[in-house]
């Protein structure tokens, strides 16, 4: 049980997790992060990924600068 003053753990997201999260490809997730896009990898062992809190706040972001822009219309 989650109670509200408690702090969700963080996990790692594998590459393919976060690519299918972000709805790209894994090479670009790569790319991402080169680019300072997204947070450096994370290696954990041989698995390589990303903090999903850090996803989490991407996606937030994106949510966020989404807004500043109108909409495309779907056709």
């Amino acid at each position: 049980m989650n109670c509200e003053g408690e702090k969700k753990l963080d996990r790692v997201m594998r590459l393919r997790e976060v690519a299918a999260s972000l709805g790209v490809c894994v090479r670009s997730v790569r790319r991402m992060t080169d680019r300072g896009e997204l947070p450096h990898l994370v290696r954990v062992g041989r698995a390589v990924g990303l903090m999903q809190s850090d996803i989490e706040a991407f996606l937030e972001r994106m949510r966020e600068q989404r807004g500043n822009f109108p909409q495309r219309s779907k056709i």
